[in-house]
């Protein structure tokens, strides 16, 4: 075999690992519908939607973290958005540091953000922690038949 040979094999072998790597944790993943997200017996993260949560909108969030400051102190937050129908994921939040908790609060117990979930259907809201997974949620966000964005 020449050398290009050999590198697209092990490139093959590579990307067929991570793959089967993800599918097998999307197996691992609950997808019953919960707005908290619980470890070990304790309440991590309490989410909060705009009542009237559709696709298609964005709309604002409340996140309650129960952890002290200091483990999200110094660390890039972001919150990713998983389709259980799709498999689609999306970034809804990017990535960014925590340096200092809201104005008035000293944890990060009223975190905002406006999120817009582009069709209907269950959606995993997967908090990341410079990125690895920390705590999610799963909503079902109104529009669930449709699998195309609402807006077009």
């Amino acid at each position: 075999m020449t050398r290009f040979s050999w590198m697209l094999f092990i490139l093959l072998c590579f990307i067929g690992s991570a793959c089967s790597n993800q599918a097998a944790d999307q197996g691992n993943i609950n997808w019953d519908i919960r707005d908290s997200y619980e470890e070990n017996g304790e309440t991590l993260l309490q989410v909060y939607p705009d009542p009237g949560l559709v696709a298609g909108e964005s709309l604002g969030y409340l996140f309650h973290f129960t952890a002290p400051f200091e483990t999200f102190e110094g660390k890039e937050l972001a919150i990713y958005l998983h389709n259980k129908e799709t498999g689609e994921s999306i970034i809804a939040v990017a990535p960014k540091e925590i340096s200092e908790p809201p104005s008035s609060y000293s944890s990060l117990e009223r975190y905002t953000a406006f999120i817009e979930v582009p069709y209907g259907g269950i959606w995993r809201y997967e908090v990341r922690l410079d990125d690895k997974s920390y705590a999610d949620i799963v909503l079902d966000v109104y529009g669930r038949n449709s699998l195309i964005p609402i807006n077009e």
